[in-house]
């Protein structure tokens, strides 16, 4: 459970993934899918580039966002993705004095301009699948830049939803490092029907944190939260577009 739980947050921290993109039929800043469709999310409001940055907590224990920001000062971290205006991205991290880290670039490809359908790049090929009502059913990571019989599964991500058609779990499958790791993510959304809170579910069935989420005035994130399950704030992080 604790290399899950290690495993879960590095993903968090490190641009939320660069593995959780897509793309939906609707307006999917209120579904579920604004979480692993951030750069479709903020392409479609307008903006080329979103930078992430990330507060840490350590050790210490802080009762708001703010007092977090002011004890770190200048954050160590910034996790920036570029749009050029076509189907290709860019991600990377960048340090305090400017410099670039990780660099890595992907092309995306889509149906009828709209949905996405696969997404390749830095050695691994990304596979979107829809049901029969156009909303997102699996998202699939496979070894490699293409998608061959003999292709690897590396990680499967099913959403899963109520009678009524909300999208209420999302249930991750990682083989990625060889050590076979099953985790479910529990939603819960705001008044205006946006993703408010993923609580991450142990593979034993525990909470063991969970992350809120807030909107600037076009609908894409603006700041997560993320807390342990003893509701001690982990990582804040604040969202900004050009």
């Amino acid at each position: 459970m604790k290399n899950s739980f290690v495993r879960t947050m590095t993903a968090f921290l490190v641009l939320l993934s660069i593995f959780f993109s897509g793309c939906g039929k609707r307006n999917i800043s209120s579904t579920a899918e604004a979480y692993y469709t951030y750069e479709d999310l903020f392409r479609q409001a307008g903006y080329k580039k979103r930078t992430a940055t990330m507060y840490m907590a350590g050790e210490e224990t802080y009762e708001s966002a703010e007092a977090l920001k002011e004890a770190v000062g200048v954050p160590d971290t910034l996790g920036i993705v570029e749009w050029d205006g076509s189907e290709q991205f860019t991600s990377y991290n960048q340090s305090a004095d400017g410099t670039k880290v990780g660099a890595v670039t992907y092309s995306c490809r889509y149906a009828n301009s709209k949905e996405r359908i696969a997404k390749i790049g830095n050695g691994y090929y990304t596979e979107y699948t829809y049901n029969k009502k156009g909303k997102m059913e699996k998202i699939i990571r496979y070894a490699g830049d293409k998608k061959t019989a003999d292709a690897q599964v590396l990680m499967t991500i099913e959403f899963k939803y109520d009678a009524d058609d909300n999208n209420t779990v999302v249930s991750v499958k990682d083989d990625t490092d060889g050590t076979h790791v099953a985790y479910d993510y529990k939603l819960s959304y705001d008044e205006k029907g946006r993703l408010s809170r993923i609580t991450y579910i142990s593979e034993a069935g525990t909470e063991e944190s969970y992350t809120d989420f807030t909107y600037n005035e076009k609908g894409v994130f603006a700041s997560a939260s993320r807390y342990g399950k003893d509701d001690r704030l982990l990582v804040y992080t604040e969202y900004t577009y050009e």
